[in-house]
């Protein structure tokens, strides 16, 4: 498998990925195995995927390796596992990596991760920045790690924390993955402040398509992302017809990424919430977005 901040340096269009994560409570990982197996990611043109830990920061380390040694082993495309600082020790990390390294992972996204419960406790590795020094210890993997447009929801400060990415990129972070956001200027605004700041590191851009209303309520309650006054029309207006709101809900996160790839982003990351239909309903359209723009270029 190919090194995630290799692709970003060699490919000469925008990076494509998005993020999966292991199945609710009793589902099986093969409902997650079917879905991807309908969209074929390798057809799909997608880079890499990622694999979260699951819903609520719970550390689920061996499901998650499972489902990313799936990817690369049964699609062929390279998979970015997610290690949180969550119940996590020094000797538990060195396991983990060795466990990983043995299955042939080696991109790791590195984060925080959310206390669920008083059960959990990230004492030892408080920051994404400690976990990452430690990652950077062992074997050559390629790190990446979070990054927030409009600041981090425990963060009084709004806007990005540019100490916090200077932070992450010294223990070792090579490339960035943005949290959500509803609004591109947030997007062009940390590019901008990364910019003035003379931090030169990939960015992909985090888009969600809003689905259902409740989703809205939760997200935008737990992340912090601010929603602009036409999403707020949208979920307004479609709010008692949930397939309207879902297809809308797309289209406005297409108009999205339309106008990302007009700004030269690094990257798009898509979070599909493990849903097939929006995999294989938007990720054709970005293809051959990106495709019409490389056309018109070299003409």
């Amino acid at each position: 498998m190919t090194k995630i901040n290799q692709i970003y340096k060699t490919k000469p269009v925008p990076v494509l990925s998005f993020e999966v994560y292991p199945p609710h409570q009793e589902e099986s990982v093969e409902s997650l195995f079917q879905t991807l197996e309908e969209l074929n990611p390798r057809q799909a043109g997608v880079d890499f995927i990622s694999v979260t830990y699951g819903a609520g920061g719970s550390a689920n380390h061996e499901c998650t390796q499972q489902i990313a040694s799936y990817i690369q082993n049964h699609f062929g495309v390279t998979a970015l596992h997610h290690l949180t600082g969550i119940n996590q020790t020094p000797a538990t990390l060195h396991q983990n990596l060795s466990e990983m390294k043995a299955a042939g992972i080696e991109n790791i996204l590195a984060v925080r991760g959310d206390l669920p419960s008083s059960d959990y406790d990230n004492s030892c590795y408080p920051f994404a920045k400690d976990l990452i020094t430690d990652i950077k210890k062992e074997n050559d993997f390629s790190i990446g790690a979070a990054v927030y447009p409009e600041g981090h929801v425990d963060n009084p400060i709004t806007g990005i924390s540019v100490g916090g990415v200077r932070e992450k990129i010294s223990a070792g972070s090579q490339f960035l993955i943005s949290q959500l956001f509803f609004d591109n200027h947030a997007f062009y605004k940390m590019q901008e402040e990364l910019k003035n700041n003379y931090i030169q590191i990939p960015v992909s851009a985090g888009i969600l398509p809003i689905i259902s209303q409740k989703q809205v309520e939760k997200l935008t309650y737990m992340i912090g992302s601010s929603l602009p006054a036409k999403l707020a029309k949208i979920v307004h207006k479609y709010q008692d017809n949930p397939e309207a709101l879902r297809q809308a809900g797309m289209a406005y996160a297409m108009e999205q990424i339309y106008d990302l790839l007009d700004h030269g982003v690094d990257g798009i990351h898509l979070y599909a919430m493990n849903q097939a239909d929006i995999l294989t309903t938007m990720l054709p359209k970005i293809n051959d977005y990106i495709q019409c723009k490389n056309k018109r270029y070299a003409v």
